[in-house]
């Protein structure tokens, strides 16, 4: 992992996301990182848990003919980083500048855990939502045409993002991004965010801000 400069926890929070258990922040350290820097890489030692205080991060495998592959996004709140595996078999990427990461070491977690009703529930739950994710993808991922693939994960992430707030949504990754995780080339991904629009599916009112206008039926 590429050093990144050590910051003061803040004394409150900079995310959206609920507060942690106290003991489990008692033992974090925040880092901070610039966009498109790993914060760990594949095959790097798993000694380390994480969590997103501000900005996003993306999981993901680059394959060997150099192919990339997004498998998660990780938002404020997300906990992220356990495996049963001694070493990471994905890397991790800050998404934006800034981003702002909790460090964990993985033994003071563990053993945390053991004696911490509330990490251990913490942990139950992030592991659960993003076993959540992964099937939400997979069912975005099945869809048949790009253009549905799109749609449909356009409304699975404004759904995450914005909690049923409203049908805005304010996309933090790029179409390239949503390519890589759809499995589609960037062009595809343009084309049917062109489409979409047209189609009264979507509106634009931005690079990566887009309001919905019409749900898919489910």
């Amino acid at each position: 992992m590429v050093d990144a400069p050590a910051v003061p926890f803040p004394s409150q929070r900079l995310s959206r996301a609920p507060a942690e258990p106290p003991r489990l922040r008692s033992i974090a350290h925040l880092r901070r990182f610039r966009r498109d820097q790993d914060i760990y890489g594949q095959e790097e030692r798993n000694d380390t848990w994480y969590r997103v205080i501000s900005g996003s991060a993306r999981k993901y495998l680059t394959r060997a003919d150099g192919r990339r592959q997004l498998v998660d996004i990780y938002l404020p709140g997300d906990l992220f980083g356990f495996t049963s595996r001694v070493h990471h078999r994905f890397a991790v990427q800050a998404v934006a500048d800034q981003t702002l990461i909790a460090c964990y070491p993985r033994w003071r977690v563990e053993a945390l855990a053991e004696e911490d009703s509330a990490t251990a529930r913490e942990i139950i739950v992030q592991s659960f939502e993003a076993l959540e994710r992964l099937q939400e993808q997979m069912l975005v991922i099945g869809t048949v045409t790009a253009q549905e693939k799109v749609r449909h994960f356009l409304v699975y992430f404004h759904d995450r993002v914005s909690a049923g707030k409203d049908d805005s949504l304010a996309l933090p990754i790029s179409r390239y991004d949503i390519a890589d995780m759809l499995g589609i080339s960037a062009e595809t991904v343009c084309r049917a965010f062109t489409d979409l629009r047209e189609s009264g599916v979507i509106s634009l009112q931005g690079p990566r801000h887009i309001k919905i206008m019409r749900r898919p039926s489910r």
